[in-house]
């Protein structure tokens, strides 16, 4: 057997030639010598006879083959393992959740401790002896033992990232000990020793920093090691929790401190590889019964590595051996698209075994039902590490290497087919890229990592598949090449399946970076499907189980509402409502109950449809309802957009309603902002008078933004953003234009709405005696709503109750006065229209209104 390595030291196999040049491999079989020109001359080559035990029941000529084998560097000494990244992050996790447990429940974990140290003095005296001798000893000895072994085995390299991580934790939990001391921080000292004693150790370095030694050390892979370090560890916690000289949660922490130490310094540094070398790939093959003239390393993958080989006689094959060290590749991703998707076909394997079979399980499941892909050959076991599949490799061109004047509707008719088999058996593949067809020189295909994918898919995951194909194809030939060959192979009814599920969402992340440089894309095939059935009503499937969005919001929103707890902390509610004046109460009632129609008119004011008063207003109170869940104008638009898109409305033209309708909103908003602040500036008790150099400041700033404005390149930029939504709501505003009283509807809408908002706020401060003039008032709900409207939380929570308490004291209202003003605003304008907003929202949809 030859091979040829750059780095890597061939196994010991018994009988192995020294070094030679490529040539002399070429030489030594003819086979090799048909590679001569691609080997190269850097590479380093070794001569080696085949296992003759292997070869004796081969025929005479494939007994005397050699193999050359040539891995440029595939095959590292050390690597970093993505499992050891997921501990990592699980390791702290558990160190924020434990200091947290004994931070805040410090009389618990000091409880269990007590309770510990209690049982064990039912021990027999000879098992606490025994204990404290093991776990004595064993804090001195096992290091010491342990490295003489990896001195033995060769293993210097991992000794010393071993002994660097036990320094680390060392030094980590030392200092975090001095901290405690140094601080005085009495409340972590209990919660972490148990007392207030200084004699008393809050964390165990020593102990922590055998735990990082055991983990680079990987001893608890390596019988008999993980026997001695269990128990040595588990004397060591036992002796140490029921001595009573650190709490159980200090020694959990300390444990945990170590843990993640060495799981740190594990992944930084890498591990001594377990990967096979190609050689025993080869020999692995040869014992399958597939002896190969050559086997060259082609690339390293997420899950191990691939090798082309070229058989002694039959075909080539295209080689993947699965590796243990890459356990774990890719489970944040497959974590992360499981929240978003509702139903992910996509599962794989994080376990090499696992993986293995699944593969394996997709290949027979594909041939079964004659979809077209690489035929397996063989699955064999390398190593205890690592095992192997090998597929036959046909000749072609990945159907994104194609011209596309060589993307005949033959081959597209191929490719169709071939997407039909699989869903006729049931099988969704979920990586149908154009990476992944293979198209032969006859213009057949072949369908590639079928192993990604699942048996006895769901209906949704077999969609998804015909959505990905339809994208995959239609960027490379367009939309009305892909949707005819489609017809014509799978038939009008299977493809129009995939019009709900043309969302980017529901798309492998290369069509999805695709499809965003061609943004018309997804229209236009979803216009080209709708087409087939003109009358059909498209179903709506929700593939989405969380968005990012949602998550910045729950984020926010528990800020904010931990931030509108800690302020209401302070406040006696009971005592504010009971001072309030119910006649002021009720006044601001009735105002926010004015803003509903006012809301509805500023809508119908903009649509040049009728709409009916009481199902409009009705959308208003469930838009309250949304903002729950998403920001102010977030909800309401999208509350208002489907009811006028139920009502008969045209969706394009919905869409420029209500940005008209936001227009105008904005305009009167600042005219009125404007109006109000003049006449407050008139007031003695409201003056502002900044400092000359702000305003000279912002009087600068002003002239640079209008002069950067003027430049032709701002202009444009500005223009590509902002030109598309003028294009569509400028016709919508000519519709309305031509009908004056649906313009004063609109406005006046809209200036009933803020005119409730600020009666009840000022309502709301003459409820509780203030005295404050409404211009001020008017400018504050003014101000504030344009925060909210900004800020990401549900309602704005907590940054429009901070704006406007805030403004109502720098306008002269006390800071407890104001404060409670505000919070009874909201409450009468958030809070409660939630209740009935709800109803609204359930009664507009069972009316079809939403």
């Amino acid at each position: 057997m030859t091979t040829a390595d750059s780095g890597a030291t061939p196994p010991d196999s018994g009988s192995q030639a020294p070094e030679s040049p490529a040539s002399a491999a070429a030489t030594a079989d003819p086979a090799a010598s048909e590679l001569r020109h691609d080997v190269d001359p850097g590479e380093r080559v070794w001569l080696e006879e085949p296992n003759r035990d292997i070869t004796a029941g081969l025929d005479g000529a494939s007994a005397h083959n050699q193999t050359v084998v040539i891995e440029d560097g595939v095959v590292s000494k050390r690597l970093r393992r993505p499992m050891d990244l997921v501990r990592l992050l699980a390791a702290l996790l558990g160190i924020a959740a434990v200091a947290a447990l004994a931070f805040f429940a410090t009389n618990t974990t000091s409880s269990i401790g007590e309770d510990l140290s209690a049982a064990s003095r039912n021990l027999p005296d000879l098992l606490v002896l025994a204990l404290n001798v093991i776990g004595g000893l064993g804090l001195l000895t096992l290091p010491v033992a342990a490295s003489v072994d990896l001195l033995v085995r060769g293993r210097g390299r991992q000794l010393l990232d071993a002994l660097v991580g036990l320094f680390v934790t060392v030094v980590i939990l030392s200092a975090a000990a001095l901290a405690i001391d140094l601080a005085d921080a009495t409340q972590w000292r209990v919660a972490l020793a148990g007392t207030t004693n200084p004699a008393d150790s809050p964390l165990i370095p020593l102990f922590g920093g055998l735990i990082a030694f055991i983990t680079v050390a990987r001893l608890l892979a390596r019988p008999p090691w993980n026997i001695i370090a269990i128990v040595v560890v588990v004397s060591l916690a036992v002796f140490t929790t029921t001595a009573g000289t650190t709490a159980l949660a200090g020694v959990v922490l300390s444990l945990l401190v170590g843990w993640t130490c060495g799981l740190l310094t594990r992944y930084v540094a890498g591990t001594p590889t377990t990967r096979p070398s190609g050689v025993l790939v080869a020999q692995t093959l040869e014992r399958a019964g597939i002896p190969v003239a050559v086997l060259r390393a082609r690339e390293t993958t997420e899950v191990g590595r691939r090798y082309m080989a070229t058989q002694v006689s039959g075909p080539a094959l295209d080689v993947i051996v699965l590796d243990r060290d890459l356990e774990g590749a890719g489970l944040g991703q497959a974590v992360w698209r499981s929240l978003r998707l509702r139903e992910d076909s996509g599962r794989r394997g994080f376990n090499m075994r696992r993986t293995l079979e699944q593969r394996a399980l997709l290949s027979y499941a594909a041939a079964a039902a004659g979809a077209p892909s690489p035929r397996l050959l063989a699955t064999r076991e390398v190593s205890p590490d690592s095992c192997l599949l090998a597929y036959e490799e046909a000749p072609g061109h990945r159907l994104s290497d194609l011209p596309q004047a060589d993307i005949t509707d033959t081959v597209l008719d191929n490719i169709w087919r071939a997407i039909g088999h699989l869903r006729d058996g049931g099988i969704a593949h979920r990586r149908l890229t154009a990476d992944n067809i293979l198209v032969h020189p006859d213009e057949s295909v072949d369908l590639l990592r079928l192993g990604m994918g699942s048996v006895a898919a769901g209906d949704v995951s077999l969609r998804i598949d015909l959505a990905e194909a339809l994208c995959t194809t239609a960027l490379l030939v367009g939309p009305e090449r892909t949707v005819a060959a489609a017809r014509r192979a799978v038939g009008d009814e299977v493809i129009a399946k995939a019009l709900p599920v043309l969302q980017p969402v529901a798309l492998s992340g290369a069509t999805k970076r695709a499809i965003r440089k061609d943004k018309h894309l997804l229209v236009d095939i979803r216009d080209a499907l709708i087409e087939l059935r003109p009358d059909a009503q498209v179903e709506h499937i929700e593939l989405e189980r969380i968005k990012p969005r949602t998550i910045a919001m729950i984020v926010l929103g528990s800020v904010a509402v931990y931030l509108l707890l800690s302020q209401l902390a302070q406040v006696d509610l009971v005592g504010l409502f009971r001072n309030a004046s119910w006649w002021w109460v009720a006044a601001a009632a009735a105002a926010a109950v004015a803003t509903y129609p006012g809301a509805a008119w500023s809508l119908s004011g903009f649509v040049p449809e009728k709409l009916k008063m009481l199902p409009t207003a009705a959308a208003q109170l469930a838009g309250d309802f949304a903002t729950l869940v998403a920001p102010p104008t977030l909800g309401a638009v999208a509350i208002n957009l489907r009811y006028l898109q139920r009502v008969g409305v045209n969706p394009a033209l919905a869409t420029a309603s209500i940005g008209v309708s936001q227009v105008a909103a904005f305009v009167v908003h600042i005219v009125l902002l404007l109006s109000f602040g003049v006449a407050a500036g008139t007031q003695s008790d409201f003056t502002f008078e900044p400092p000359r150099g702000i305003v000279l400041g912002v009087a600068a700033a002003l002239i640079v933004i209008v002069g950067v404005a003027l430049l032709p390149p701002t202009r444009r930029m500005l223009w590509r953003r902002v030109g598309p939504m003028l294009k569509q709501v400028g016709p919508r505003m000519l519709t309305v234009a031509q009908q004056p009283w649906k313009i004063l509807e609109g406005v006046g809408g809209i200036a009933l709405l803020n005119g409730g908002y600020i009666v009840c706020l000022a309502a709301c401060v003459e409820a509780f005696g203030g005295d404050l003039n409404f211009a001020a008032i008017a400018v504050v709900y003014l101000t504030g709503s344009v925060i909210g409207q900004a800020a990401p939380t549900p309602g704005g929570l907590g940054a429009v109750e901070a704006a406007m308490a805030a403004g109502l004291t720098v306008a002269g209202l006390a800071s407890g006065l104001a404060f409670s003003a505000v919070l009874l605003y909201r409450v009468i304008t958030f809070w409660l229209p939630t209740i009935p907003g709800y109803f609204a929202f359930n009664a507009l949809q069972r009316n079809g209104y939403l």
